[in-house]
């Protein structure tokens, strides 16, 4: 048998509190039925009778041998359940036939008690109705007990279901949500080598200017954060554009209308830098189609657009991009990506988290 750790249920702060409200709650109803119930059944004068001998003080006895029974019935189920049995069928018998032999050895030793301090002697076949009906008593608490402690067990195990749900849910989340980060700096790093590759045979000076760039702009990626503020993702950004003009020159524009207010807003790593990056893949670039691509803020979003300018000769899409976008914004806020293409501009809307 694995040695398990105590149902936070039956702790035992909550077997005294559950002890105490079982023992309160029932000798509550014995005393309604007592008080108000006869008079179905009895005529007055059997009701006076037994009014008369209600006694408080026998009362509170009886609730302070029952709250005894049930602490212990109910440590007696902590003692089952901390063993954790392979069979479940076997735990369960243990702890009715268990409980109900507590109930009645208890049972039978507080009548005795009672029938000790009782001044006079009693009638042998009193006593025994005494037992009889203490026992058919004890023996139906006991069960409303195990009751009680299997619907505690229900919910707890209904509980840790839905936190087990919930935490690989996460695990999920978090798994497909890294692997999607780690695709994006390999793809970056890939074309921007590239590009340096084909300026160093082109014009050394433009290049040296590109490797700084670039480095700065791998210092914001290797900082693996999973969320940088828009402040932040722009630096990487700004940096990614010079990179570009370097490369296209005056060919090549950029526009940044920014609300400051936004600056403090998240965004994903990497997020603006993908788009632009798709914009200066997918569209014509040159002195005649100069391109001239908008980053501007706006109604807790940041948009980035592009008027649309078809390559001839598409480049291949290896599909990493908004798609991969996309899905990183649904998993880790679960927001959307919204993207209008009307023929004449493509436009990604991009939403800003609030940083509270």
């Amino acid at each position: 048998m694995n040695k398990a750790t105590i149902p936070d249920y039956l702790s035992l702060k909550k077997i005294a509190m559950w002890s105490l409200i079982i023992s309160v709650g029932f000798h509550l109803i014995m005393a309604l039925a007592f008080f108000f119930g006869n008079t179905l059944f009895f005529n007055e004068e059997i009701k006076a009778f037994q009014h008369y001998n209600f006694n408080i003080w026998r009362f509170l006895f009886f609730i302070a041998m029952h709250f005894i029974m049930i602490f212990i019935i109910l440590v007696y189920n902590q003692i089952i359940m901390i063993h954790a049995l392979k069979n479940k069928y076997i735990e369960l018998i243990l702890r009715v036939l268990g409980s109900l032999i507590i109930a009645g050895v208890l049972s039978i030793g507080f009548v005795f008690t009672v029938e000790a301090i009782r001044p006079g002697p009693s009638e042998p076949e009193f006593v025994y109705n005494v037992i009889r009906d203490s026992l058919i008593r004890d023996l139906t608490l006991t069960v409303v007990v195990l009751l009680v402690v299997q619907l505690l067990k229900t919910q707890d195990n209904q509980k840790k279901i839905a936190v087990e749900n919930e935490s690989l849910r996460s695990q999920n989340i978090l798994t497909r949500f890294e692997a999607l980060k780690s695709q994006l700096d390999p793809h970056f790093l890939f074309n921007s080598l590239n590009t340096l590759q084909s300026l160093i045979t082109l014009d050394t000076e433009k290049a040296e200017n590109y490797l700084q760039q670039l480095s700065s702009v791998l210092r914001y990626t290797l900082q693996n954060k999973e969320v940088l503020s828009l402040d932040e993702e722009l630096k990487c950004v700004r940096a990614y554009c010079e990179m570009m003009q370097i490369r296209y020159g005056e060919n090549l524009k950029f526009e940044f209308n920014i609300d400051a207010k936004y600056n403090s807003y998240n965004v994903l790593p990497l997020s603006i830098q993908s788009l632009i990056e798709n914009s200066v893949k997918h569209n014509v670039i040159s002195s005649k189609q100069p391109l001239v691509v908008t980053v501007s803020t706006g109604d807790d979003s940041v948009y980035v657009s592009n008027p649309i300018q078809v390559k001839t000769t598409p480049e291949e899409s290896n599909g990493i991009g908004l798609v991969n976008l996309s899905e990183r914004y649904r998993l880790k806020w679960n927001k959307n990506v919204e993207i209008t293409n009307d023929g004449i501009t493509f436009c990604v809307k991009l939403p800003l988290i609030k940083n509270d």
